[in-house]
């Protein structure tokens, strides 16, 4: 059974938790690791990165868009960093379109090299790095439909070599500003963080 508060948990998102629940409580089934029934022991809803390790798993509920429905965060504890109400590590999201629940961004997977955040206006944001060379920053919002996202800026840093010295180049949807404009426009995206979600531990 999933220890979980469950007045907590809109019905809408009972299997998916419970989906991670029995993938906790099953030691995140490393034990058939090395077997062909491994992959098909998680849950249809279980994102790929998060099972990569055994670690404790958070989910949290906040109607991001503000249209009634409250979306599902999935999140692990973040290595080194004991208190999950403070710094998780966000790994996916869970949205409903009137008859399923449905993945906002069902074609990425948040890992080691991509995280998602969000914000009180409304905004997710997806920051990624492809490289050591090179990241990017970009900031959705939901559409009408409530599941949708929606790209409305993006920002990308990338660094090349000028004899031993690395020499950095920013844009914006494309075009390319000033360190300090970059530096000034996601600043203002994270002046509106949004802080102090109600984590509760999966088991």
């Amino acid at each position: 059974m999933m220890k979980v508060r469950r007045q907590w948990i809109p019905y809408i998102y009972n299997d998916v938790l419970t989906q991670y629940s029995d993938m906790v409580q099953n030691d995140f089934y490393a034990d058939l690791r090395d077997s062909d029934t491994y992959e098909s022991s998680f849950g249809k809803d279980i994102g790929f990165e998060i099972r990569t390790h055994k670690q404790n798993i958070y989910y949290a509920l906040y109607d991001i868009d503000g249209n009634g429905t409250m979306e599902l965060i999935i999140a692990g504890e973040e290595k080194g960093v004991s208190n999950p109400s403070f710094s998780p590590w966000n790994y996916d999201l869970y949205g409903y379109d009137g008859t399923n629940v449905v993945h906002i961004f069902p074609e990425m997977d948040f890992g080691y090299r991509t995280n998602f955040s969000l914000y009180d206006n409304g905004v997710i944001e997806v920051f990624y790095s492809s490289s050591a060379a090179e990241s990017g920053v970009d900031f959705y919002k939901l559409s009408t439909d409530g599941f949708t996202p929606e790209l409305i800026d993006s920002f990308t840093a990338a660094a090349h070599l000028e004899g031993d010295e690395p020499v950095f180049t920013y844009s914006q949807s494309g075009n390319e500003i000033t360190e300090e404009k970059y530096n000034a426009h996601i600043q203002g995206y994270y002046a509106n963080a949004l802080l102090g979600l109600d984590w509760i531990q999966i088991q």
